[in-house]
Formats: C-alpha cells, sequence, structure tokens
C-alpha cells in the first residue's frame, strides 16, 4: 500500500536487519490428480491444466511487501503471483499441480526497486517476471501505464506467449483511495482518474492479447485493518508516528463506516466493469477472453487477528494472509453459484476447491451480491 514520501526508504535504512520468523504451515494441498483434460474451444472451457503463463498488476500486497515481516516484497509468496510452495499456496503454484508448464510467476524475495522514487519502476524483470506490481501503485500516479509497459515488455520472453491460455489477475484500489473517509468517493477527481485507467488499461489487454483470464478482484472492509491496529500497543504507536494508510491508521469510527461504504461502491463499479466487459467481448465475437470480477473479499476482515497483518509495520498482509487469499480466488474461479459465493469464507481454515477434469473457471454473467455480509452498497 502507499506510504508517505520515504516511508519505504526509512523502514529499509532502520530495519534492514531481516529477521525471517519461522512459520509452520502444514502443506493444506491435497487434491487427487486428474487425467488428461482435452484442449478448450474457447474461454468457457478453460481448466487449470489449461493455463500456461500467469500475469498480475497491483502495488504492495500483490508485490507482497513485508509478507514475512521484513522489508523485502516476499514476491515469491505473493497470493495471486507468487511460485509458492506447498508451505506458502499461491494461485500459480496451485495451478502448477495440474498444468504442465507455468509461467510467469515472480520467484524471488526483494528489496523494493528505485526506493527513493516509489511506485515507479519498482520491477525486478529477471525474477518478477509477469509480477509488475509495484509497492506503493495506484492508478492516480500512473501505475496502470507502467506497469502496462513492464508487461508488454516482459511478455516478450515467452515465445509461446500468444498461443498459451493465460490468467491475469489485477488488483490495485487501496492506495487511490485509502484516504477516502470523509465523503463518498464517487464524487472526487481521484475516483473518475481510477475508472478510466482500469477501463484503459483492459483495452490495452483485450486489444492486444488473446486467449487470456482476467480476474478483477474485490476488496475487503479496509476498517478491519484500522481495528488491528487499534487492539496492539505497538501497532498503534507505529501509526501514530507513520501515516501509512490515510485514514485506516487515524480515523473514528464515523470515518471508518464512510471508508468501508467507499470500498463497496468501488467493489460494485468492478462487477460493472465485468459485466460492461463481458458484453463488449460477447458483442465482438471475442470467445477467447473472459473478465471476470472475483468477489470472494468483498465485506471479510472481521474475524482477522493480529496475525493477519505483517509485525514490521502492522499493515501488510502475512505469508499465512497471502495463502489465505490465493485459496480464495481460485476457489472464487472455480465458483459458479456467484449467488452464495459457494460459501467461501476467507479465514485460516479456508477450504481448498478440488476441480474434476470437467471443472473450468467462471466465465459467465456478473452476479452482485448486496448484503452477504451486511454491508451497504
Amino acid at each position: 500500500l502507499r506510504c508517505v514520501s520515504g516511508y519505504t526508504l526509512c523502514w529499509h535504512i532502520v530495519m534492514r536487519v531481516s529477521v525471517l520468523l519461522p512459520i509452520a504451515f502444514a502443506g493444506k494441498f491435497d487434491c487427487p490428480a486428474l487425467p488428461a483434460v482435452p484442449a478448450p474451444k474457447d474461454i468457457s472451457q478453460l481448466h487449470p491444466s489449461h493455463v500456461g503463463i500467469v500475469m498480475a498488476v497491483g502495488d504492495s500486497i500483490t508485490a507482497a511487501f513485508s509478507a514475512r515481516s521484513d522489508v523485502d516484497e516476499a514476491r515469491d509468496i505473493s497470493w495471486a503471483i507468487g511460485e509458492g510452495s506447498a508451505q506458502n499456496l499461491t494461485l500459480p503454484y496451485l495451478l502448477s499441480q495440474y498444468s504442465a508448464k507455468v509461467e510467469g510467476a515472480s520467484t524471488r524475495p526483494v528489496i523494493p526497486a528505485d526506493v527513493f522514487n516509489l511506485p515507479h519502476n519498482d520491477y525486478h524483470p529477471k525474477t518478477d517476471n509477469l509480477n509488475v506490481a509495484e509497492s506503493e501503485g495506484s492508478a492516480n500516479r500512473g501505475s496502470f501505464d507502467e506497469e502496462w509497459a513492464f508487461l508488454a515488455s516482459g511478455a516478450k520472453k515467452y515465445a509461446d506467449f500468444d498461443d498459451q491460455w493465460k490468467v491475469l489477475t489485477v488488483w490495485m484500489m487501496a492506495n487511490d483511495f485509502d484516504g477516502d473517509c470523509d465523503g463518498p468517493v464517487e464524487e472526487t477527481a481521484h475516483y473518475k482518474v481510477w475508472e478510466s485507467k482500469v477501463d484503459e488499461f483492459l483495452t490495452n489487454v483485450t486489444t492486444s492479447w488473446s486467449k487470456i483470464y482476467i480476474n478483477l478482484v474485490s476488496t475487503l472492509d479496509l476498517s478491519n485493518i484500522h481495528r488491528i491496529q487499534q487492539s496492539k500497543a505497538g501497532c498503534k504507536l507505529v501509526h501514530k508516528l507513520i501515516d501509512e494508510g490515510g485514514c485506516i491508521d487515524y480515523g473514528n469510527s464515523t470515518q471508518m463506516q464512510m471508508l468501508d461504504r467507499n470500498i463497496h461502491w468501488l467493489n460494485t463499479r468492478q462487477h460493472k466493469f465485468a459485466q460492461d466487459w463481458q458484453t463488449k467481448l460477447k458483442s465482438a465475437g471475442r470467445t477467447d477472453v473472459a473478465v471476470v470480477a472475483q468477489p470472494f473479499m468483498e465485506g471479510i476482515g472481521s474475524k482477522f487477528g493480529s496475525s493477519f497483518i505483517s509485525k514490521l509495520d502492522c499493515f501488510h498482509p502475512t505469508a499465512k494472509t497471502h495463502e489465505m487469499l490465493a485459496i480464495g480466488l481460485w476457489d472464487s474461479m472455480l465458483c459458479h453459484d456467484r449467488a452464495t459465493r459457494c460459501g467461501i469464507e476467507v479465514t485460516e481454515m479456508i477450504a481448498i476447491t478440488c476441480p474434476t477434469a470437467s471443472s473450468v473457471f467462471y466465465t459467465g454473467d456478473d452476479v452482485m451480491v448486496v448484503d452477504r455480509r451486511s454491508w451497504v452498497v
């Protein structure tokens, strides 16, 4: 997420000692192997075993800043785009259990690049591959444009890029709106910028590439980060000294209600993007592309405790949380009962959906569920 100018650099200068706290996860993946699945004729037949390329755009959450409670971007375990392992499940790792080859995942933890100038140029092409998320990334700071350029350039490394089925995960929202606690977000100029840049990015992707499944990921209720911070004396002190998350750090209960209300508005706009683009692609006869809103984070967070956030900055998700989000995304992609969201609950006990040979990723009409977890649109 966004820090005030120099904040990330401050952490790197003052706290560069990387203390990797041991995190003991039992391997959660125990789904059975599947027989070979016939190649898809179009995107509606896309099975996990068909995916050969993964990509992601976003901010410091997808860059996995401080996921191990240190100053690195733990890109190797990023929920949507890290290569992962049996102990740290990620979307690419789950895909790799069915697909013979999954390329594009980020492979190593790194220090944010060009820390004096974040979010710009926070990209390490040799190991980030097609994880182009930037710490402090924001539509209003040009990150959609810059990350699209990184993607377009990075894609050229893969000789069979055009022929492979691809999954692209898009989650860039928090840094544009974490200060929107005093009024409706839709009335602001920066909302219009974000709205325009999301649409422009989707235009760039769909006009340039084929055979691609695009996840538009909704955002959790950010007031819960504030709640967790306020429950820990050390976290309260850190966020009195450092403005890392706008009014998440210092807001009152009325402001937190407005923040969540605005996140709900933005999530609703994500759904409209998905439905509008599905209609547009259908009208153009495109059966090789899908734009799908993935709502598994909508309204969540009330049950999260301090283990959800980094011990370093009391803000960014931990390795355990990245795994929870990875499973949530995976389950959501495979969920076809969109009205109930297949009962997906993002908690430490979240269950992994085991696909069958006939399972396909959801590509149908968007379904907007209201008041599933008592949130107001």
